[in-house]
């Protein structure tokens, strides 16, 4: 799977990140569910990502990995940096679909507003802050913030 073209690549999918897997999904763990295909992370440096400025995963616990040893978000931004991303955001829990899908769509606007990265995902965030900050906190940006 080769993604050079695009600037920004987002994917919400739904994923594993479980010790042991996720027997009632039916995932083995370390998986990103793709609509016809499993993609396991360690496969990351195979997806040809240079020059992409960030990629987004907004599924759930994308910001965790099964071997927790205390590097858990940086494993991931390492698995998607070393691909070539210059930046990633994860997810350090699950998350709702409707409090994902408007910060989501707050930061890309602020995006294409020009805003920095990070300032982006700040801003979206207070978008958010009147709800529970179980809703608008779990979103991480890893790398260049630019």
């Amino acid at each position: 799977m080769q993604s050079p073209r695009f600037s920004y690549i987002h994917l919400a999918t739904h994923g594993c990140f479980q010790k042991g897997g996720c027997p009632k999904l039916g995932l083995e763990e370390n998986v990103l569910v793709f609509a016809d295909q499993r993609f396991n992370i360690r496969d990351a440096a195979l997806l040809g990502l240079q020059d992409v400025e960030l990629i987004t995963l907004s599924a759930c616990q994308t910001g965790l990995q099964t071997e927790s040893n205390g590097e858990e978000i940086s494993g991931l931004a390492y698995l998607f940096e070393r691909a070539g991303s210059k930046a990633v955001i994860a997810s350090l829990w699950s998350v709702g679909d409707d409090a994902t899908k408007a910060i989501m769509e707050q930061f890309y606007q602020n995006i294409k507003n020009g805003m920095s990265k990070d300032e982006a995902l700040r801003q979206a965030k207070f978008s958010q802050i009147d709800s529970h900050p179980y809703f608008w906190s779990p979103f991480v940006l890893i790398g260049d913030g630019r």
